[in-house]
C-alpha cells in the first residue's frame, strides 16, 4: 500500500464538511440559472410555476445523487460512515433534525429510480428528479403528458446541467484517504 503515503487522511466528519459546503456553495450560485434554464426551456409548453426561493427539490436531486455514487468509490462501511457523516453535516447546515432530511433525500432517490427504470444511470436519474420534484408534467406537451414521462430532450439538457453537481470522487480519492473507523476500533 504504497500508494496511500502521500495522501492525506481525513476524518469522515471532515470530509462530509468539504463536500456539503462545496455542495451547497454550487447549488446556491448556480440556482437562478437552474431556474432560469427551467423556466426557459423550449421543451415544455408552459413556464413551470417555480418560485424563486424553491431550491428545495434541486438540492434533494443533487444530494441524492451524489450519495447513490459514493458506494462506487468506497469500500463498504467507508461508504455508510461517509454517507452517515454528510447526512448529519447537511442537516446541520439546513437546520433541520437528521431524521427529518435522511427520509426526504432516500424517498426522492427511490422516487427518482423508479422512474428512470430499466435504466441504473444516476444522471439520467437524476433529470427524472428534477421532473418529478416540480411537477413538471402538465408543462409538457400533449404526447408526453398522456404517457406521464419526461420529453427525452428536455432529459438531456437537464443532464448536461446536473453533471455540473456530481462530486468527482475519483480526483478526490487520488488526493485523500478517509480514515474511517469500524465500530469495533472505536471501542477499543
Amino acid at each position: 500500500m504504497l500508494f496511500n503515503w502521500g495522501k492525506k487522511k481525513l476524518k469522515p466528519e471532515e470530509v462530509a464538511r468539504m463536500f456539503v459546503h462545496a455542495t451547497l456553495d454550487s447549488i446556491e450560485d448556480a440556482w437562478p440559472d437552474v431556474l432560469g434554464m427551467l423556466r426557459e426551456t423550449p421543451h415544455l409548453e408552459c413556464v413551470p410555476e417555480i418560485e424563486d426561493a424553491e431550491v428545495g427539490p434541486f438540492l434533494l436531486v443533487v444530494m441524492a445523487g451524489n450519495l447513490d455514487f459514493i458506494p462506487h468509490f468506497f469500500d463498504a462501511g467507508t461508504d455508510q460512515v461517509l454517507v452517515e457523516a454528510i447526512l448529519s453535516e447537511l442537516a446541520i447546515q439546513l437546520d433541520l433534525p437528521t431524521p427529518q432530511l435522511a427520509p426526504k433525500i432516500s424517498q426522492m432517490r427511490d422516487a427518482m429510480v423508479k422512474l428512470n427504470k430499466p435504466s441504473n444511470k444516476t444522471l439520467s436519474a437524476m433529470s427524472r428528479g428534477l421532473y418529478i420534484g416540480y411537477d413538471l408534467n402538465g408543462c409538457q406537451e400533449e404526447y408526453f403528458r398522456s404517457l406521464s414521462v419526461p420529453n427525452p430532450r428536455f432529459l438531456m439538457q437537464m443532464e448536461e446541467i446536473l453533471q455540473h453537481f456530481l462530486w468527482d470522487w475519483s480526483s478526490f480519492n487520488e488526493q485523500y484517504r478517509v480514515q474511517a473507523q469500524s465500530l469495533h476500533s472505536a471501542v477499543v
